[in-house]
């Protein structure tokens, strides 16, 4: 297995990203549900496209495929799932070919992959977490590394089930925990301080300080990574 990738955030170097601040976004942990369809024409997917755009008042929408494939993943706002059903009629009186699954995982993901390659479709880019490396349209939890100025330097995603399997007892320790954990080597980060400050909307946001004892942070990595007292993402 190659070395993960180590990214400086705190340094000197011309090149170095200032990573600042941490900002944390809710996301929804409704019901979820995908949807194939086999499009006939550019149109037909042109008009599914402009179906499922018209929902986004209720769902949230994440398309997967374009063109005779052409899929989407929707997850609602809340846990009443009746929405999916009156999608999947709908599509079904418009649509002779339709495929519902009442949750995404990797084995759908992998048919609209396979469909895809041999439709001819496009398959489009979704988030993937980035501790396990799954394809996630509705990352469970959100964490955006921002510069001084609040401009995102990177985005990280992170599901639900890798989410559940750290244990902190605070929140800074639970974010600690996940860019830890990352796939991509934030070097020390699970010694940084974080200091709470005005979020945006519902959002958790903090500013980061020099490396610095945290508490509530229980992951493997703290016992099998060291550190050089610096910063590095």
């Amino acid at each position: 297995m190659p070395p993960r990738k180590t990214d400086k955030v705190h340094g000197r170097g011309a090149g170095d990203k200032m990573v600042t601040q941490i900002s944390v976004d809710p996301q929804a942990a409704g019901a979820v549900a995908v949807y194939l369809v086999e499009a006939a024409s550019e149109e037909e997917s042109r008009s599914l496209g402009g179906f499922f755009g018209e929902l986004t008042a209720c769902v949230t929408v994440a398309q997967l495929s374009r063109g005779r494939l052409t899929s989407y993943a929707v997850q609602t706002h809340d846990p009443d799932p009746s929405v999916l059903d009156d999608i999947e009629r709908a599509l079904g009186s418009s649509y002779a070919l339709v495929t519902a699954q009442r949750s995404f995982d990797s084995v759908i993901y992998g048919i609209i992959t396979e469909l895809s390659s041999t439709t001819g479709s496009k398959l489009l880019p979704i988030p993937h977490c980035n501790i396990c490396g799954r394809p996630e349209p509705f990352p469970d939890t959100l964490i955006t590394l921002e510069d001084a100025s609040g401009r995102a330097v990177m985005s990280r995603s992170y599901c639900g089930r890798c989410a559940a399997g750290l244990v902190a007892r605070t929140n800074k320790g639970f974010i600690l925990s996940l860019l830890s954990a990352d796939r991509r080597n934030f070097g020390g980060i699970e010694r940084s301080e974080l200091v709470r400050s005005r979020g945006r909307g519902h959002g958790l946001r903090y500013n980061v300080r020099r490396p610095g004892p945290v508490s509530g942070v229980r992951t493997a990595n703290q016992v099998a990574r060291g550190g050089d007292g610096t910063l590095d993402f």
